[in-house]
């Protein structure tokens, strides 16, 4: 429940973002975007370098198996993912849900402040 709130809000505050942005305009010429490509290119180029070198350490399963033996134990709790959401880091996931809500409160209060000022003119 607590995955498909987040994923729920996240997905309103992106649609209400994007039906707000101005219409795009093509104001640039064809040296920037060669410029942008290029630099989109560089940075994609490191981050997948980066990818592949954290892909090649090796994996330590003592965390993983900790979370799995103590599941059912301690939070009595069958999906291991759930458990780790809702006991093991229930703080953590508190803490997110209270900044999605203030997001959401802001764009929320944003719109009707958009919406008030062009009544009034």
């Amino acid at each position: 429940m607590t995955q498909f709130t987040i994923d729920t809000l996240t997905a309103v505050l992106f649609m209400l973002i994007l039906l707000k942005l101005p219409p795009f305009l093509t104001l640039t010429n064809k040296a920037i975007k060669i410029r942008d490509a290029i630099i989109s290119a560089i940075f994609g180029g490191v981050i997948s370098m980066i990818a592949f070198l954290v892909l090649q350490e090796p994996t330590h399963k003592t965390i993983s198996r900790f979370y799995a033996d103590n599941a059912y134990s301690l939070a009595k709790g069958k999906n291991v993912v759930n458990v780790i959401l809702v006991d093991f880091r229930g703080s953590d996931t508190l803490i997110e849900i209270t900044v999605l809500t203030i997001a959401a409160l802001g764009v929320y209060s944003m719109l009707k402040l958009k919406i008030s000022s062009s009544e009034k003119e």
